[in-house]
């Protein structure tokens, strides 16, 4: 029992021991293990007085391959000569189910930073002309159906009253009003094969709506449950390298998320100090637009709003989600196609602000 007692002691003085080294260092703590002079066990993070301290063996960083150091990749191959240049090292494109968007690096470990809509692309003008699409195949295909089934109903009529009609004639005793009756019964056929063929073209235009709505519709439900759903996505490097990025978070009030790559060493764009902005000062929009990789447009600050940055930098479609940068190749923004169409305005670019994108990611990402 003594013994037992010992051993408990024992033990829950090196989890103290570990526990107090572990929160004085916030590194990797070095722990030393000897026998005192009385034979017992001593843990301490200090060696030995008067003895050589023993080898300690310290937990390193898992080292980057230079493969997947895209940072050092990028800078050699493009040997940026200006701040505004290193920038542009950490645009992307993102490759979503409607389109293409821009996001850029915020951190050295793989996160971009782009908008909401480009990652989740049902309120995008792509996904709404499909939307719309849809929706006028529906009623085109509604519109042909009922005018087959009018059509088809009346020949229906016409060709049973011309059977009657025909039965009427072939039991007519009195042959001048046979051959009268025979006479009107061959106008109505003229005029019931005109209605036939009516009714025939109508069918074709139904047939032909339909196969265009049941396309539309598929397609519809496919990419909008694909937009929905979609958690991976690729990404397109400034050297057209492309790797998978996944969808960390997405910001219920504003038009931003928050995507990652893994095992990967990444260039960055450091933060600006939104608070130092002043109007006329020179800002540089970089994105991808119109298909087009790694494009930069540059303007000054027009307006400063708590939320956002209004420039007359263009902000072109497929642009969104890309940095908005000082001269000093400091990102202060990221710019949002959409948020320009809410505010209005032909030629002004809207970002918005990288303090509200820093709050709404603190779990993951940090101001640098």
């Amino acid at each position: 029992m003594q013994n037992m007692k010992k051993k408990i002691r024992v033990t829950l003085g090196l989890l103290f021991l570990l526990l107090a080294s572990w929160l004085t260092f916030p590194g990797v703590a070095e722990v030393y293990k000897y026998k005192n002079e009385q034979g017992r066990w001593v843990f301490t993070d200090r060696p030995p007085v008067g003895k050589e301290a023993p080898e300690v063996k310290t937990k390193k960083k898992e080292a980057i391959s230079p493969s997947r150091d895209l940072a050092a990749k990028l800078f050699k191959t493009y040997k940026p000569n200006t701040p505004v240049e290193k920038a542009s090292l950490s645009v992307v494109a993102i490759h979503s189910t409607l389109g293409k968007g821009s996001g850029f690096f915020v951190s050295d470990d793989g996160y971009v930073l782009t908008n909401k809509h480009v990652v989740k692309p049902t309120e995008t003008t792509e996904w709404q002309e499909l939307k719309e699409n849809y929706k006028e195949a529906k009623e085109n295909y509604g519109q042909a159906n009922a005018l087959l089934r009018r059509e088809g109903a009346r020949l229906k009529k016409m060709d049973k009253e011309l059977k009657d009609y025909r039965r009427a004639i072939d039991n007519a005793k009195n042959s001048y009003a046979k051959r009268m009756a025979e006479q009107e019964y061959q106008l109505w056929r003229r005029r019931y094969l005109d209605y036939k063929r009516d009714y025939d073209e109508a069918k074709r235009t139904y047939q032909s709506r339909k196969k265009v709505y049941e396309t539309a519709r598929r397609e519809f439900n496919l990419k909008s449950s694909s937009a929905v759903l979609k958690k991976n996505f690729k990404i397109v490097l400034k050297d057209s390298t492309e790797l998978t990025a996944r969808l960390i978070s997405t910001s219920k009030e504003n038009d931003l998320a928050l995507l990652k790559i893994s095992r990967y060493q990444t260039p960055f764009i450091k933060s600006a100090d939104v608070g130092t902005l002043r109007q006329g000062m020179r800002v540089f929009a970089i994105g991808n637009p119109l298909g087009i990789k790694n494009v930069m447009t540059s303007g000054v600050v027009s307006q400063i709003r708590k939320e956002y940055v209004v420039t007359d930098a263009t902000v072109l479609p497929g642009s969104s989600g890309g940095p908005l940068v000082t001269d000093k190749g400091e990102v202060v923004g990221v710019n949002s196609k959409r948020l320009s169409q809410v505010v209005g305005g032909e030629g002004f670019g809207v970002a918005i602000s990288m303090n509200i994108a820093f709050t709404e990611f603190r779990r993951h990402i940090q101001m640098r």
